[in-house]
């Protein structure tokens, strides 16, 4: 198999902790990108739970208000539907 090297030539090889062959680790720049995009889904994440946790509560409360104007319809309608008669 031809790899393209004279024999005795110097080859970049890169190992783990454990000796073992890996792959060439990432450049600054493609490092720099990477932590680029998790900034942005982190950020994105954190503003989606914010937003679901709001959207949440607020049906929550709206729920509850319309339910108490239930109850306080149910004591005054009666009253208006003799004024209307």
């Amino acid at each position: 198999m031809d790899t393209g090297h004279k024999a005795g030539a110097k080859v970049r090889v890169w190992t783990d902790n454990q000796g073992q062959l890996t792959t060439e680790p990432v450049t600054a720049a493609q490092a720099t990108v990477f932590s680029g995009y998790a900034a942005t889904a982190a950020a994105l994440g954190v503003g989606g739970v914010t937003y679901a946790t709001g959207r949440v509560a607020r049906g929550r409360l709206d729920r509850r208000r319309i339910d108490q104007w239930g109850r306080e319809w149910d004591q005054v309608g009666p009253q208006w539907a003799r004024k209307a008669t």
